[in-house]
């Protein structure tokens, strides 16, 4: 093109040299010359906007092409991360839950609790604890003490029977599967109804383990004017409180031969002390000046382990003063065999923790007690019984 205006533009001089132009205006050959430039200029525009345009459908198919390429891997960019922030939440909530002390991995042992209320009339209630998507979990619950006897689990059942001049409030055990047993087919074998008297009789479950119950029992016979209260405290095995409720000795259930009325005495139970299950006698008070007879007033703990049939696993989380300044009214506290899970008992509340060197942190699960109730069973599952019980006291606890 450049080549074409040159020799247009010498023409021109040559004919503008050379005098006058034949004709005003361009000449024929002049125009020709113009029209073929213009010709050429419009072909050339033409294939240059061909070429633009088809430039341009190049770079608007790569532009979409990349725009799907980028959008594709933002989308699995974005995938990624919305995975990891719907489990981060979780974690840092449980992170922010458990302050102060490493996050618990997860939590395997779980623990059937029975709780008596001391209020004005007497109620129970067991709670089964047990990992629920590797947090602690109330997972069953429901009235009246349930206990794992061997393979299978039985229900101490509260009973009440009445005659004309006495009242017979008491417990009797039976397989869980099995329908509680009606009181006035049990009451009369129990208990001697003497038409001169009235009686007023009442029990209290003050440890149920899983071979052993200890009873605590009052009672106010009244003949005439005269009033006269006892009570006393009493152990025997779950399948005896199914039948005649015979007491045993301490010596019976430590297997050991003794003359010393301590261990002799079947006047005896298991009770919670700072921490650890322990063996208790009573000692009746001394004699007042009145005519009534003293009642069971004094406790004394026995120096004496419990063997593994009345408590299978007695292991404490801490030393209790160091429990005491972690928690100041802490009342009890329960640690797993596996050390995976600490419960303390402490203002009304059961706090549920990891492992013992977690308590400086904040609970896993906080269960709140009714104002007089207290810790009558704590019985600890592990291994594969952890989920066996969590079906069978789901099906045996309402």
């Amino acid at each position: 093109m450049k080549q074409i205006d040159a020799d247009m533009e010498a023409e021109l001089e040559r004919e503008l040299s050379s005098g006058p132009l034949p004709r005003k205006g361009f000449t024929d050959q002049l125009r020709m010359r113009i029209e073929e430039r213009v010709d050429e200029k419009e072909k050339s525009s033409r294939s240059w906007f061909a070429m633009a345009g088809y430039v341009c459908s190049i770079i608007v198919m790569l532009a979409v092409f990349t725009s799907v390429v980028l959008y594709s891997d933002k989308t699995a960019e974005i995938a990624i991360p919305n995975t990891v922030e719907i489990q981060q939440p979780q974690q840092q909530e449980l992170s922010m839950f458990s302050a102060g002390y490493d996050l618990q991995e997860s939590f395997k042992s779980g623990l059937l609790i029975g709780l008596r209320n001391d209020d004005r009339d007497v109620t129970y209630r067991t709670l089964y604890i047990a990992p629920k998507n590797d947090r602690p979990a109330v997972v069953a619950q429901g009235s009246g003490i349930l206990v794992p006897y061997k393979r299978d689990f039985w229900k101490i059942d509260q009973l009440r029977y009445e005659t004309v001049t006495d009242r017979f409030e008491f417990f009797a055990a039976r397989p869980a599967s099995q329908r509680a047993a009606e009181p006035r087919s049990i009451a009369p074998t129990l208990f001697r109804d003497n038409p001169n008297e009235k009686v007023v009789h009442a029990e209290r479950i003050l440890f149920a383990g899983n071979e052993y119950v200890s009873i605590g029992e009052t009672n106010e016979t009244i003949a005439g004017n005269v009033s006269s209260p006892s009570s006393k405290m009493w152990t025997t095995t779950i399948p005896s409180l199914a039948g005649k409720r015979e007491p045993v000795s301490l010596s019976e259930v430590l297997q050991v031969n003794t003359t010393a009325p301590d261990y002799t005495t079947r006047e005896w139970f298991v009770a919670r002390s700072q921490g650890r299950w322990v063996p208790m006698t009573a000692e009746k008070a001394a004699e007042s000046a009145s005519s009534k007879p003293a009642l069971l007033e004094t406790y004394r703990q026995i120096n004496a382990q419990l063997p593994k049939t009345v408590v299978n696993h007695d292991e404490p989380c801490c030393a209790w003063s160091e429990l005491g300044t972690r928690f100041p009214g802490a009342s009890d506290s329960f640690s797993s065999p596996a050390k995976d899970m600490t419960v303390v008992s402490s203002d009304g509340l059961l706090l549920v923790f990891g492992s013992p060197d977690q308590l400086s942190g904040e609970p896993a699960l906080t269960i709140k007690l009714k104002p007089k109730e207290t810790v009558v069973m704590a019985q600890w599952a592990t291994d594969h019984y952890v989920e066996e019980w969590a079906v069978k006291t789901s099906q045996l606890l309402r």
